[in-house]
């Protein structure tokens, strides 16, 4: 169960670089800079930059190109979920962890938000709104298929289990 916590706690918190690991850290430098008026809408940036790739306007208009579909918002969900579903170790606790971690950063996302003063009702109605869910579910998906990779990569998870003889005491 250790394993699955600190899984998910790393996760989360690589989620605010992550995306900046692939966009060669302008997500970094712009949070930096709004950090200098606005802590919390820094770290709003940071982390809403996982939710920017659309997937159901790239699968409905295009083009349909590979740096196209390799964002770094992608790359960076698909990442979190390798390294949180290696560390819980296994296939199904890797899902678990890869899930709720990008869950918990949607729901990091969303708080920091509203604290720091974005209106976030703009990007959840209109024609915004398809670009919100597409962005949310392309990093569920990603999230998710990272960490199938993570927990078929670290193998098996195996309980361990001390047995105690109470006769040896």
């Amino acid at each position: 169960m250790a394993r699955l916590a600190i899984g998910i706690v790393v996760g989360v918190l690589l989620s605010f670089i992550s995306v900046s690991l692939f966009d060669m850290w302008s997500t970094f430098v712009l949070a930096e800079t709004i950090s200098q008026y606005n802590i919390l809408k820094a770290m709003s940036t940071l982390i809403g930059a996982n939710f920017e790739f659309d997937i159901i306007t790239f699968f409905t208009s295009g083009p349909y190109t590979l740096p196209n579909f390799f964002q770094p918002a992608l790359l960076s969900c698909i990442f979190l979920g390798i390294i949180s579903g290696a560390i819980a170790k296994g296939l199904k606790r890797g899902t678990m962890a890869s899930f709720l971690v990008i869950t918990i950063s949607i729901l990091i996302w969303i708080l920091i938000s509203i604290v720091s003063g974005e209106d976030l009702m703009a990007l959840f109605q209109g024609a915004q709104l398809i670009s919100t869910v597409g962005g949310i579910l392309g990093a569920l998906i990603a999230g998710i298929l990272g960490g199938l990779l993570g927990g078929l990569i670290s193998g098996p998870y195996e309980e361990s289990i001390i047995d105690y003889d109470l006769e040896d005491f």
